[in-house]
C-alpha cells in the first residue's frame, strides 16, 4: 500500500518479491477480500483494500502506543498515585514534593487528599490511597511505615509582641494571653491544652481551629498566640509572626504509611524518597526562622 509495488515492498522488508506476493495472496485468502488489482508492473488497491488498510493503520498505532507505555513504565514515569496527608503536610510539604516528583516523572498522575490521621489511615487500609502521611500510628492497622520527623512545638506570636524578647516561652508567660486553641474533639483536649489545665493557667481562648495553617494566619493578623508544630510556622515565615522555643517540650511526630504489600512498588518508593528530600530541606530551613 505504501510503496506501490511488490518489488519496492520487498526492498523495504528485506525479503524477496515472490515472498511479498505470496503473503498478499495468503492474506486475501484468509480475509476473503480482494485487496489489489494486479496491473502490469504494479498493484492498485481495491476499495476493500483501502478500507482494510485504515484498520491496519489503527492497529499499528495501537502497537506504538503499547511500546510507548512500556518505555514509560520502564523509566518509572507512568502510572498513578493517590496521596493522603494531614493538613499541615498537605499544604506545605506535599506541594513541594510533587513539584520535584513531577519533574522526574512528568507522565505520572497524582491525586491528593487531606484529612485527620484516622481518616488517612483508613483510606490507605481500604486501598483508596496509596500513601498516607499521618501524625499518629494506629496499631490496629497492619501498615508498613517510616518515621519522617520528631519535632518540638514552638510558640508563635505576632511580630512586636511583648514576649518577642524572650528566648524561650513557658506556660506562665502566656497566662491571660489571647490564645488560639484546638477545639475539643472525641479524644478530649490537645496536649497543649492539657498542659495549661494541669498547671491551672488561664488563657483567653476566643478562637479555635483544627488547622495549624489557619492558626498561623490568625497569629499573623495579631489575633493571639499559639503553640504549634514548627513545620506550620515555616510556611508563614514571610508574614508578621515570630517563633520561639516552648518549654516543657511537646513533641510532634510525622509518619508515612502504606500497605505492606507495596514495599517494592517503585513509584511509591520513589515518591517517598522525594518526600524525604523535600522534608530535609524544610528541616534545614527551620533553623533560619526568626528566633
Amino acid at each position: 500500500m505504501m510503496s506501490g509495488s511488490t518489488t519496492a515492498a520487498a526492498e523495504i522488508l528485506h525479503t524477496s518479491q515472490p515472498n511479498v506476493s505470496r503473503s498478499i495472496s495468503q492474506l486475501e485468502r484468509e480475509t476473503g477480500l480482494k485487496l489489489f488489482e494486479r496491473m502490469p508492473g504494479k498493484l492498485v488497491p481495491t476499495s476493500d483494500g483501502l478500507l482494510f488498510f485504515k484498520d491496519v493503520q489503527r492497529s499499528f498505532s495501537g502497537l506504538r502506543h503499547l511500546e510507548e507505555a512500556a518505555k514509560r513504565i520502564k523509566r518509572f514515569s507512568g502510572g498513578s498515585l493517590t496521596v493522603a496527608a494531614i493538613q499541615i503536610l498537605a499544604l506545605g510539604l506535599i506541594p513541594k514534593t510533587v513539584k520535584h516528583f513531577a519533574a522526574s516523572y512528568p507522565e505520572a498522575s497524582l491525586a491528593i487528599h487531606t484529612g485527620h490521621s484516622s481518616a488517612v489511615t483508613q483510606w490507605v487500609d481500604d486501598q483508596i490511597c496509596d500513601i498516607g502521611l499521618v501524625s499518629q500510628l494506629n496499631e490496629t492497622f497492619e501498615m508498613d511505615h517510616e518515621n519522617l520527623y520528631q519535632l518540638e512545638a514552638v510558640c508563635v506570636m505576632p511580630r512586636g509582641h511583648r514576649l518577642e524578647t524572650k528566648s524561650c516561652i513557658n506556660p506562665n508567660d502566656l497566662a491571660e494571653e489571647p490564645f488560639i486553641s484546638v477545639p475539643r474533639n472525641e479524644f478530649g483536649h490537645s496536649e497543649v491544652d492539657a498542659l495549661f489545665e494541669n498547671e491551672n493557667i488561664n488563657r483567653q481562648i476566643n478562637l479555635e481551629t483544627s488547622y495549624s495553617s489557619i492558626t498561623c494566619s490568625l497569629v499573623a493578623q495579631g489575633l493571639g498566640v499559639a503553640v504549634v508544630n514548627p513545620l506550620a510556622a515555616l510556611d508563614y515565615r514571610h508574614t508578621h509572626i515570630v517563633t520561639r522555643p516552648f518549654s516543657p517540650s511537646i513533641i510532634h511526630n510525622g509518619y508515612v504509611i502504606f500497605q505492606k504489600s507495596r514495599r517494592k512498588d517503585r513509584l511509591i518508593m520513589s515518591f517517598i524518597d522525594t518526600l524525604k528530600d523535600s522534608l530535609r530541606n524544610d528541616l534545614s530551613m527551620l533553623a533560619n526562622l526568626d528566633q
